[in-house]
C-alpha cells in the first residue's frame, strides 16, 4: 500500500533511556504545546492582528529548542532510521472530511476576488458560449468602463463580457457546475495531489518517507487553503506534481512514455497558470535535458517529444489570444488593462524591490505558519545532508525555489494567505524535502522509534488546532459574501440588483450574473453611485431596483429597495 510503511523490528534499546533523562524535556514540550494551542485558539477567537508572528516566536525561540533537547536525550539508544509506523487512511479521511464541507461553504461566498472571474468564466462555458453579452453602457476602451460596470479580472466591450483567465480551469470548473458540484472538485484535486505525493516519495526514497510527506501535507493550513473553493491552484498543483512523478519515472526506467506524460501535464499547466507553467515547463524540462546529457539518442527523442508538446501548447494560448483580444500575441491580461503586455509582471528592479519591502516579510510570515512545524528548516538539513540522492533532491528544490524567483516579477499582486499562493504549485516538493530530512536527522541522531512517535503526536495535535483556527478564518473571509447570496436568494428580489461596499465585502469582487444575462431574473451592478440607482434602472428597462450591503456589526447583509420611476419610453440602449 502506498499509504502505509512496515513495522521495524522491536526495539528494547530504548527501555535504558533513564526516565528523568527523557520525560522532563518532553513534559515541558507537551506544556508548551498545550499553550502554543491555548493561544492559537484564544487569538483567533478574538482576532488577535499579530497572532501569527506571536506563535512563530514561540515556536522557534521556545518551542524548537526544546524538540532538540527531547530529541537529543533520546538520542544514541537505538541504530535510528525507523519511521513510525503510520496508516494515513483515517488522516486522508479526517482531510476529505473537512476539506469538502468547508469548499461547499466556500463557494457559497467568495475566498479570492479570482473565484469570481473563474466561476463566470465556467458558467459561460456551461452555457454553450466563450463570451457573454456586453452590459449595457460598454465602451470600447476598457479603462473607460464605469464603475456600475466594471468587476474585477472581467474584460466588458461592445464585442462581449468575459474574464481575463485562460481556459484549462474554468473548463474543468464548468464540469462542476454540469454535476452542481463545483465545491468538490478542489478537495479531489486535493487528494489526488497527496496521493501524487506519497508516490514519488515511495519511488525515489521509500514508503515511510511517502507516508511522511503526505502526513506533512495534511496537516498543513497552505494546503487545506488551496485544496477548497475555487481557485485553480489545487488543479495546477496536481499537474505539476504528476509532470514531477513522470520525470522520476522517466529517470529510473527510460520509458520515453513518461516524458510524453510530463510533457502532456506542463502543456496543461500551460492553460491553467500560463506563467507558473512556463516556469514550472522550463525548470523540468531543463531537468530532463540534463539527465539525459549523456545519452544523445535519448536527448534528441525527448526534445522531440518536448517540442511537440510544447508547439500544441503554445498554439492554443495563441488561438485563445486571438479568439477573445482579436491578436495572436495579446493575451487577455494585458487587454484588462488596455496594454499590450500583462502588467502582473515587471522586471524593473525597483518594482521588485518595492514588492519584496511590501509583501516580503508578510510572505515569509505566513509560509512558516501555513507549513506544518520546521518544515523548511527539515528541507535546509536535507539540502545540506543527503548524499544518496542528490540528483531528485535538487530538481525538488529548484521546482520550489524557481517559483519563488519567478515571483518576484510579480510585484504588485499579494496572493498571501496561510503562505504565498503563487508558490503552491512546488510546495508538494517541499513536504516530499521535508519528510526525508525528517529521516536524515533520525538516522543522524539515532533516534528511536518512542521519541519519534511521540514528537509527530504532540506536533499533530498541535496542527489540528491549527487546521481548526483555519476554518474560522478562512469562514471569517468567506461569510460577508456567503451572507449577501443568500439575503438575495431568501429574498426573491427580481430586475436590478445593486451591490454596496462594505466592511468585509467588495462589490465589484463578486459577480453573480447569469451567462445569460438578458433573459436572467436578476441583472447584477456595483452600487457606486447611490444618487444614480434610478438612472442605471432606467437604462436596463426595469421599474424597480435592490441595494444589498453587509453589516459587520449584526453580521448581515442589509437590502434596500427603490422604485426606478421611468419614463414611459425609457429603452434599453
Amino acid at each position: 500500500m502506498l499509504l502505509t510503511t512496515s513495522q521495524p523490528p522491536a526495539q528494547t534499546v530504548s527501555a535504558n533511556i533513564p526516565p528523568n533523562k527523557f520525560f522532563t524535556p518532553f513534559a515541558l514540550l507537551t506544556a508548551l504545546v498545550i499553550l502554543h494551542v491555548g493561544l492559537l485558539l484564544l487569538g483567533t477567537l478574538r482576532s488577535y492582528q499579530h497572532l501569527h508572528l506571536l506563535l512563530l516566536c514561540l515556536q522557534y525561540a521556545v518551542i524548537l529548542p526544546v524538540l532538540l533537547w527531547f530529541l537529543r536525550s533520546a538520542s544514541g539508544s537505538s541504530t535510528g532510521g525507523y519511521l513510525p509506523g503510520i496508516d494515513l487512511k483515517i488522516a486522508l479521511i479526517g482531510f476529505v472530511l473537512v476539506a469538502i464541507p468547508l469548499s461547499w461553504r466556500s463557494t457559497q461566498g467568495l475566498l479570492n476576488p479570482d473565484e469570481s472571474g473563474y466561476s463566470f468564466q465556467a458558467r459561460l462555458y456551461r452555457s454553450g458560449r466563450i463570451m457573454a453579452d456586453p452590459l449595457i453602457g460598454a465602451t470600447t476602451d476598457v479603462r473607460q468602463t464605469r464603475a456600475e460596470l466594471f468587476y474585477e479580472n472581467h474584460i466588458l466591450l461592445p464585442r462581449g463580457w468575459f474574464p481575463k483567465f485562460p481556459p484549462g480551469w474554468p473548463l474543468v470548473l464548468s464540469l462542476g457546475y454540469f454535476i452542481c458540484a463545483r465545491w468538490l472538485l478542489n478537495p479531489i484535486f486535493g487528494v489526488a495531489q497527496l496521493l501524487a505525493i506519497a508516490a514519488i516519495g515511495k519511488r525515489i526514497f521509500s514508503p515511510a518517507i511517502a507516508v511522511v510527506a503526505v502526513f506533512l501535507g495534511i496537516l498543513s493550513p497552505f494546503f487545506l487553503v488551496n485544496s477548497i473553493g475555487m481557485m485553480s491552484h489545487a488543479l495546477c498543483a496536481l499537474l505539476s506534481a504528476a509532470a514531477c512523478l513522470a520525470l522520476f519515472g522517466a529517470f529510473r526506467t527510460g520509458n520515453l512514455w513518461y516524458y510524453a506524460g510530463m510533457f502532456s501535464a506542463l502543456a496543461f499547466t500551460l492553460q491553467v497558470r500560463p506563467y507558473t507553467g512556463f516556469v514550472l515547463s522550463l525548470v523540468l524540462t531543463m531537468a530532463a535535458f540534463w539527465l539525459n546529457r549523456d545519452n544523445r539518442p535519448a536527448l534528441a527523442k525527448v526534445f522531440l517529444i518536448g517540442l511537440f508538446f510544447g508547439v500544441i501548447a503554445f498554439a492554443c494560448v495563441l488561438l485563445y489570444n486571438h479568439v477573445y483580444t482579436g491578436n495572436w500575441f495579446v493575451s487577455p491580461y494585458a487587454l484588462a488593462a488596455g496594454a499590450d503586455t500583462p502588467p502582473e509582471l515587471s522586471f524593473s528592479q525597483s518594482r521588485i524591490w518595492h514588492g519584496i519591502r511590501q509583501y516580503g516579510t508578510q510572505a515569509i510570515e505566513e509560509s512558516l505558519i501555513g507549513a506544518f512545524p520546521f518544515t523548511f528548516l527539515l528541507v535546509g538539513y536535507t539540502l545540506l545532508r543527503e548524499k544518496n540522492r542528490r540528483k531528485e533532491i535538487w530538481i525538488l528544490a529548484s521546482i520550489y525555489l524557481a517559483l519563488i524567483l519567478a515571483y518576484l516579477a510579480h510585484p504588485d499582486g499579494s496572493g498571501v494567505f496561510f503562505g504565498e499562493r503563487f508558490h503552491f504549485e512546488g510546495f508538494f516538493a517541499v513536504l516530499l524535502l521535508a519528510a526525508r530530512g525528517w529521516q536524515l536527522l533520525v538516522e543522524h541522531w539515532r533516534i528511536p522509534r518512542r521519541a519519534q512517535v511521540c514528537a509527530m503526536l504532540l506536533f499533530a495535535t498541535m496542527q489540528v488546532g491549527q487546521q481548526g483556527a483555519t476554518v474560522v478564518t478562512v469562514a471569517r473571509r468567506f461569510e460577508p459574501y456567503r451572507k449577501v447570496r443568500e439575503a438575495i436568494n431568501s429574498s426573491g428580489v427580481k430586475g436590478l440588483v445593486l451591490l454596496h461596499d462594505s466592511p468585509g465585502f467588495v462589490a465589484k469582487h463578486f459577480n453573480l450574473n447569469d451567462a445569460d444575462w438578458r433573459h436572467a431574473s436578476r441583472i447584477y451592478l456595483i452600487d457606486a453611485e447611490p444618487d444614480r440607482r434610478n438612472e442605471w434602472a432606467c437604462r436596463y428597462g426595469v421599474a424597480s431596483w435592490t441595494a444589498v450591503s453587509y453589516d459587520p456589526q449584526s453580521k448581515r447583509a442589509v437590502l434596500l429597495r427603490g422604485n426606478a420611476a421611468c419614463q414611459s419610453d425609457t429603452r434599453p440602449q
